[in-house]
């Protein structure tokens, strides 16, 4: 996006800065480590620049998914050094997040190391809410994780039950019944599923064709 405005991002030219953006060959601003876009001050910048560049990068970040609303309740949150903010806390697990200008708001899960004054150990980063609130159930075990399906293994069940409802014929209507809503409540899950059956069952009979040859 930055390149269609005209803007090229190039390597920082100080470990202050996370990169150089330029226009028309010229350094115009840099991104710094504090997530905010610094106009060169050896130059002339107009505030327009700042003002597209600070809007390609919101808009981009919201595309991306980008949490942008506050993923907590001020009552129930606890905010320390930095601006960091601690949203939950169980068994020995922490989510908390900070907000970004530009990022909007970025969240955490990390442990605590009680040997060692209770310093974050293990932190992982998000960018997207859900996935934050996620790992935290997981890793705190409020959710056990055995009881839960990645979207590999959902596929591998979507395959099969596709499979099962559109070829084998020893189910009766209640069952073709209940194996379409499971069907149903995995492409809620995973949406990118919906619609692959036709392709599936066409790979599952290439397969037992190929097997019946060999036998």
């Amino acid at each position: 996006m930055l390149a269609k405005k005209g803007y090229t991002v190039r390597p920082p030219s100080s470990p202050d800065y996370v990169a150089d953006i330029y226009r028309k060959e010229k350094p115009l601003a840099f991104y710094t480590r504090q997530d905010a876009i610094l106009a060169n001050p050896f130059a002339k910048v107009e505030e327009k620049h700042l003002e597209r560049l600070m809007n390609i990068a919101k808009t981009t970040a919201i595309s991306c998914g980008i949490c942008t609303e506050k993923p907590y309740q001020e009552e129930n949150a606890k905010e320390g050094e930095n601006g960091v903010v601690r949203i939950k806390q169980h068994n020995g697990v922490v989510l908390s997040c900070k907000h970004h200008p530009l990022l909007g708001y970025v969240l955490s899960t990390y442990r605590e190391d009680t040997a060692h004054g209770g310093i974050p150990v293990q932190r992982q980063y998000f960018y997207n809410k859900e996935a934050a609130f996620e790992d935290f159930a997981l890793r705190s075990g409020l959710v056990d994780a055995r009881k839960l399906f990645n979207e590999t293994e959902l596929a591998i069940l979507h395959s099969g039950l596709v499979k099962l409802r559109t070829v084998d014929s020893d189910l009766d209507r209640e069952g073709l019944d209940a194996v379409a809503a499971l069907i149903g409540r995995i492409e809620e899950i995973v949406p990118e599923l919906a619609g692959k059956g036709a392709g599936i069952v066409a790979r599952f009979q290439r397969l037992e064709h190929l097997m019946e040859r060999g036998r």
